[in-house]
């Protein structure tokens, strides 16, 4: 039933039934308290009168009269309408000498079997009374009875009155309090209401918009800045996801383009074997470098969505360097490249061999793309401190100041003369970049137009956990 009802109606309820119960329960209290109070005071009213009496007769020296003189004359015995007090006297036959004013055509009776100053309840003449009654000793020998009762009509009237006011308080509380908490509750949430409508306005197309923080630091306040920070982080992947779609759909399109524009040509007309020989390993070319384009996409995917599984591993820097150069064996020869090795150290490092691998390969790859024919790569690595540093240098083409700066973007190139006929996506340094940071370490570029470059690979001896 409450599930269809706002979550303003449902604190508005939750709290009237709540305030209903704790009012319900002071109500009752009070009615108690009141009560109580009102019987105790008619008790003490009654034993009062009976005591008197009582009294009157035990100390007086010679016995006379039952009641004391004037005693008729207090307006308690001659009128009824105001907190009245009814009493017959007995003597010892039984036989009524004495009669309060205000009971003129009545007597209150004498209850053999009833205790003496035992208060009771009973009816005379449809009126409520609360009776008690006594023995009359004077000089230890009863000499009369008598017998005391206090209409309990006015108390009833009061408590009847105390039942009404509260019976008509507690529904009006409780639709008061209804109201009230509903319209405190409306301004509680009513930041909700703010959040609710500022995220109905954000769209894929809207993302830089936020939630307005209020000063309150409360609860609200923190959804606020939670829901903040996590559209700022959807932005950012969004942009990244528009970015690496755009920039893989434009270096895809280059090699698609010349695979389509090749095969075109080869089925316009007949060729020899030579032509046909030269056009598919030109073709092949550009699948080899579809290919390598597709499989740095997809590690460039996994580097920055943190996705690879990676375990630590000893590792001795000097074999793995040479290893490498191995690997480029055929691509040093093609250029005539000759490999310099200056001074590696002979020591193990403990940290990840599959991102070392790539770190060298992409470096010691550009190195040889962007060297000139007969060049000359020199290779050195020391230790200092914790640190050990992996030094490629060439003496290539080199890299224009302002290029240097911007050399690390992801598919950044320089766009020169030099550069038109060296194939190259441009994400390879970028992936060598994340990594390196992965590592602890990073990529130190130092170069000058025409005369070379050097790469720093600097990272940790021993990576933490």
């Amino acid at each position: 039933m409450f599930k269809n009802l706002s979550i303003k109606n449902r604190i508005a309820i939750f709290y009237s039934i709540s305030f209903s119960v704790i009012l319900l329960i002071i109500l009752g209290l009070i009615y108690l308290i009141v009560n109580n109070g009102i019987n105790k005071t008619m008790y003490e009213s009654l034993e009062d009168e009976i005591d008197g009496h009582i009294n009157y007769v035990l100390q007086e020296p010679t016995f006379t009269s039952y009641v004391a003189p004037r005693e008729w004359e207090e307006i308690e015995h001659t009128d009824i309408s105001l907190n009245p007090v009814f009493i017959s006297i007995y003597d010892t036959n039984f036989n009524l000498v004495e009669n309060s004013p205000n009971l003129v055509q009545s007597k209150l009776l004498w209850k053999d079997h009833q205790k003496d100053k035992k208060p009771y309840y009973a009816y005379y003449k449809s009126i409520e009374m609360l009776i008690s009654q006594a023995k009359l000793i004077h000089h230890g020998e009863v000499v009369g009875y008598v017998v005391v009762g206090i209409s309990t009509k006015h108390n009833q009237l009061a408590l009847s009155y105390l039942q009404k006011a509260l019976f008509i308080i507690f529904p009006i509380s409780i639709i008061i309090i209804f109201f009230i908490t509903q319209f405190i509750a409306s301004r509680s949430i009513e930041p909700v209401f703010n959040i609710i409508q500022t995220a109905q306005s954000i769209s894929e197309n809207n993302l830089s918009e936020r939630i307005i923080l209020h000063k309150n630091k409360d609860e609200l306040h923190q959804l606020s800045v939670t829901i903040n920070s996590l559209l700022d982080r959807l932005e950012f992947q969004l942009i990244r996801a528009k970015q690496f779609s755009a920039d893989a759909s434009h270096e895809l399109r280059t090699p698609l383009a010349i695979i389509k524009g090749t095969l075109e040509i080869l089925i316009r007309k007949e060729r020899t074997q030579e032509e046909y020989n030269e056009k598919i390993n030109y073709t092949l070319k550009q699948v080899e470098r579809l290919y390598r384009l597709v499989e740095q996409f997809l590690l460039f995917s996994r580097v920055e969505n943190h996705s690879l599984d990676l375990d630590k591993t000893s590792i001795n820097v000097k074999n793995e360097i040479l290893t490498a150069i191995n690997r480029f064996d055929i691509l040093l020869n093609e250029k005539q490249i000759q490999i310099k090795i200056n001074q590696l150290t002979n020591e193990s490092i403990n940290s990840y061999k599959e991102v070392i691998e790539i770190i060298i390969d992409n470096i010691l790859s550009n190195a040889i793309k962007y060297s000139k024919l007969n060049g000359i790569i020199t290779v050195s690595s020391n230790f200092e401190n914790s640190y050990c540093y992996i030094i490629f240098e060439d003496n290539g083409i080199g890299i224009s100041e302002n290029d240097l700066e911007l050399i690390k973007n992801r598919f950044f190139r320089t766009q020169d003369q030099t550069t038109l006929n060296i194939s190259g996506s441009g994400l390879g340094l970028n992936i060598a970049t994340k990594f390196a940071e992965i590592i602890g370490g990073e990529i130190i570029i130092e170069s000058k137009k025409g005369q070379g470059t050097k790469v720093i690979l600097k990272i940790k001896k021993n990576l933490e956990d």
